[in-house]
Protein backbone atom coordinates (compact mmCIF):
# COMPACT_ATOMS: atom_id res chain seq x y z
CA UNK A 1 0.00 0.00 0.00
CA UNK A 2 1.62 3.70 -0.99
CA UNK A 3 -0.68 6.62 0.80
CA UNK A 4 2.24 8.46 0.94
CA UNK A 5 2.59 12.29 0.72
CA UNK A 6 5.39 14.68 1.22
CA UNK A 7 5.44 15.65 5.35
CA UNK A 8 6.87 18.84 4.13
CA UNK A 9 6.00 21.77 6.26
CA UNK A 10 2.27 22.72 6.03
CA UNK A 11 3.14 26.21 5.14
CA UNK A 12 4.62 25.09 1.64
CA UNK A 13 1.22 24.22 0.78
CA UNK A 14 -1.36 26.01 -1.11
CA UNK A 15 -4.97 25.00 -0.42
CA UNK A 16 -6.54 25.38 -4.28
CA UNK A 17 -10.25 23.72 -3.56
CA UNK A 18 -13.06 21.14 -2.04
CA UNK A 19 -14.38 18.39 -4.30
CA UNK A 20 -16.68 15.89 -3.65
CA UNK A 21 -16.21 12.31 -5.18
CA UNK A 22 -17.44 9.01 -4.52
CA UNK A 23 -14.48 6.76 -3.42
CA UNK A 24 -14.00 3.17 -2.60
CA UNK A 25 -11.33 2.98 0.21
CA UNK A 26 -8.78 0.66 -0.39
CA UNK A 27 -6.89 0.62 2.15
CA UNK A 28 -5.69 2.43 5.12
CA UNK A 29 -3.13 3.10 8.05
CA UNK A 30 -3.89 4.35 11.68
CA UNK A 31 -1.08 5.18 12.39
CA UNK A 32 -0.19 7.84 9.72
CA UNK A 33 -3.52 8.50 9.80
CA UNK A 34 -4.03 8.31 5.61
CA UNK A 35 -6.59 6.12 3.51
CA UNK A 36 -6.08 4.93 -0.28
CA UNK A 37 -8.86 6.28 -2.26
CA UNK A 38 -10.22 4.58 -5.77
CA UNK A 39 -12.09 7.20 -7.18
CA UNK A 40 -15.34 5.47 -8.75
CA UNK A 41 -15.43 7.02 -12.09
CA UNK A 42 -11.78 7.61 -13.14
CA UNK A 43 -10.74 4.52 -11.22
CA UNK A 44 -7.63 6.60 -10.25
CA UNK A 45 -6.25 5.79 -6.41
CA UNK A 46 -4.86 8.27 -4.89
CA UNK A 47 -4.37 9.13 -1.12
CA UNK A 48 -6.18 11.26 1.86
CA UNK A 49 -4.50 12.28 5.01
CA UNK A 50 -7.35 12.17 7.68
CA UNK A 51 -7.24 14.91 10.40
CA UNK A 52 -7.35 13.58 14.23
CA UNK A 53 -10.65 15.11 14.38
CA UNK A 54 -11.60 12.70 12.19
CA UNK A 55 -12.90 9.09 13.05
CA UNK A 56 -10.84 7.13 11.22
CA UNK A 57 -12.29 3.77 12.39
CA UNK A 58 -15.33 5.04 10.83
CA UNK A 59 -13.86 4.28 7.30
CA UNK A 60 -14.20 0.30 6.17
CA UNK A 61 -11.54 -0.86 3.65
CA UNK A 62 -13.31 -2.10 0.05
CA UNK A 63 -16.66 0.33 1.32
CA UNK A 64 -17.93 3.19 -0.91
CA UNK A 65 -18.01 6.58 0.39
CA UNK A 66 -19.25 9.99 -0.51
CA UNK A 67 -16.17 12.28 0.27
CA UNK A 68 -15.45 15.60 1.01
CA UNK A 69 -12.30 16.54 0.42
CA UNK A 70 -9.56 19.65 0.62
CA UNK A 71 -7.24 19.39 -2.15
CA UNK A 72 -3.60 21.27 -1.93
CA UNK A 73 -0.14 22.44 -4.23
CA UNK A 74 3.09 22.65 -3.08
CA UNK A 75 4.71 26.14 -3.31
CA UNK A 76 8.00 24.41 -4.02
CA UNK A 77 7.93 23.26 -8.21
CA UNK A 78 11.51 22.71 -8.06
CA UNK A 79 11.32 19.07 -10.19
CA UNK A 80 8.35 19.63 -11.97
CA UNK A 81 8.46 19.80 -16.27
CA UNK A 82 8.50 23.38 -17.17
CA UNK A 83 4.99 21.70 -19.34
CA UNK A 84 3.59 21.14 -15.74
CA UNK A 85 4.98 24.66 -13.89
CA UNK A 86 2.24 26.83 -14.61
CA UNK A 87 -0.14 24.06 -13.35
CA UNK A 88 1.33 24.21 -9.96
CA UNK A 89 1.86 28.67 -10.30
CA UNK A 90 -1.49 29.54 -11.62
CA UNK A 91 -4.13 29.69 -8.89
CA UNK A 92 -6.67 31.48 -9.77
CA UNK A 93 -7.45 29.15 -12.99
CA UNK A 94 -10.51 26.19 -12.27
CA UNK A 95 -8.50 23.13 -12.75
CA UNK A 96 -10.84 19.59 -12.03
CA UNK A 97 -10.17 17.07 -9.05
CA UNK A 98 -9.38 14.68 -11.96
CA UNK A 99 -6.69 17.23 -13.32
CA UNK A 100 -4.75 17.13 -9.34
CA UNK A 101 -5.11 13.69 -9.23
CA UNK A 102 -3.48 13.04 -12.29
CA UNK A 103 -1.02 15.59 -11.07
CA UNK A 104 -0.54 13.19 -7.65
CA UNK A 105 0.42 10.84 -10.05
CA UNK A 106 3.04 12.46 -12.18
CA UNK A 107 4.24 14.69 -8.70
CA UNK A 108 3.13 12.71 -5.66
CA UNK A 109 5.11 15.14 -3.58
CA UNK A 110 3.57 18.46 -4.84
CA UNK A 111 -0.01 17.43 -4.41
CA UNK A 112 -2.13 16.50 -1.42
CA UNK A 113 -5.43 15.48 -0.56
CA UNK A 114 -6.94 15.94 3.40
CA UNK A 115 -10.06 14.20 3.99
CA UNK A 116 -12.67 16.58 5.51
CA UNK A 117 -16.07 13.90 5.63
CA UNK A 118 -17.49 10.50 4.59
CA UNK A 119 -21.07 9.33 4.27
CA UNK A 120 -21.41 5.63 2.88
CA UNK A 121 -22.88 5.26 -0.62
Amino acid sequence: MNVSASNSDKTDWVFRVVNKRSVVIKAKNEEIRKVSALDIITKLSFPLEVTEDFPLESLEVEKGYFITFKIYTTRNTAGVGSAFIEFFEVLDVDQSAEDFIKAYWLYPNKTRFELVEAEPL
